[in-house]
Formats: structure tokens, sequence, C-alpha cells
């Protein structure tokens, strides 16, 4: 069955107004084991298991794993990227900070503490984009509709005060920019998360890097 948004909303209804404690309990496990082992290495066993049940009562309340699968990611989009993360960083971007440096740095630091609460949802949303092509789409569309065009005038704006060279190409500047701060995220995170980083330092770093580049530009004489 094709994931569209209009069916995570009508899964969202149900999400939020479960028919059982037991129905509930099932999603809370799913949230959990999906984040950890992604919906193939899931098992309806080990999904009945977490959740004090037998795969029998789970077959009940969701015929099949991806009927599970659907009610899960309704709730990580509408309960928690949307309205929360979404939202918030939406706001910090159209705010307009003395600089771009104070700015930047801000909006970076802002996001990592937020996503850094609730590293499992991080998770389950990577998973969730790398197993369906359609999530993915549904991801991408809100994105880009709340903080990609939302960074276009960020940036533009920045452009006009001067604080950014007016020949470079917002939409390079914009994507870059994302892409810096996601994979520092997702480093810090989930591929090195005991690696000793002192985020402040490496949010500086960052910025200097997206700022003014790596390259030494004085000519050697």
């Amino acid at each position: 069955m094709k994931l569209t948004l209009k069916l995570l909303q009508s899964e969202f209804e149900a999400y939020q107004n479960p028919q059982s404690e037991k129905e509930k309990e099932i999603v809370n496990a799913a949230e959990e084991i999906f984040a950890e082992l992604g919906f193939s290495g899931a098992t309806t066993a080990e999904l009945a298991k977490r959740a004090g049940t037998t795969e029998r009562t789970l077959f009940k309340y969701f015929p099949s794993k991806f009927d599970l699968y659907k009610r899960v990611l309704a709730g990580l989009l509408l309960s928690t990227i949307v309205p929360n993360h979404m939202s918030d960083l939406k706001d910090k971007i159209q705010s307009q900070n003395p600089n771009f440096r104070e700015w930047y740095i801000s909006i970076l630091k802002a996001r990592f503490e937020s996503v850094a609460k609730e590293p499992q949802k991080l998770k389950l949303l990577l998973g969730a984009i790398l197993f369906s092509r359609d999530f993915a789409e549904i991801f991408g569309q809100l994105w880009k509709t709340n903080l990609y065009d939302t960074s276009i005038e960020a940036y533009r704006n920045f452009q006009k005060k001067g604080e950014i060279k007016k020949d470079l190409d917002l939409n390079q500047i914009v994507r870059a920019s994302f892409s810096l701060g996601a994979s520092f995220i997702i480093t810090k995170i989930i591929l090195a998360p005991k690696f000793p980083i002192d985020v402040d330092r490496e949010i500086e770093s960052i910025f200097s890097i997206f700022n003014e580049g790596i390259s030494n530009h004085k000519e050697r004489k």
C-alpha cells in the first residue's frame, strides 16, 4: 500500500486515541524496536515480546507488521517532527539575530540539543527514509515547504545585508548548510556517540569551515 500524507494523518488519529492500554503498549514498544532494528530487522515475535503480549494479540490490533509501522510513522511525523522540530526550526530560521554568525550557530546548537533529547526518534526517521520511498517523499516535501524555502528567504536577507557574497547561489548555500548540520548531528548522536566531541567547539568549527572554507588562499611567493 502506498504511503501518503492523508493516510498518515488518518493513522495519527488512531495513534492519539488507542483502543486500549495494550494497543498503546504495542505501539510504544514498536517505536523502540523499529528505531533499533529497522522495519526489516524487527520481527513480530520480538515486537510482541517487548510489548509484553503475544503475537496473536498483536495481530488482533495490527493485521500485519506494516500496519503497525504505519502507526509508528504517523506518530513520528505528526506528533514529533512537524509540530516540534520543523515548527521550532522554522521559527528560529525566520528570526533575525544581529549577525549571520550568531544566527547560524544558535540554530545549529538548538537543533542539536532538541534531537539529542530523543536520539531514538532520529534513528527511526533515518530508517523510515531509507526503507520507504513514499515516506521519504512525504518528509522531503514537508521539509522543503517548512524549512528549505524559509531558509532561502533568510539567506537572501543576509545577502542583502552584505554578510554573504552576492554572486553565490542561494540554493547551493542552503543545501550546504543543511548537509553540514545534519552530518554533524548524525555523527555525534548515531555514528560516534561516545567519541569525545566538544559540541560547542565543534559547532564553532563547522561555522568557520562553512563561512570561510578550509583552503589557504594566500599565494606563496
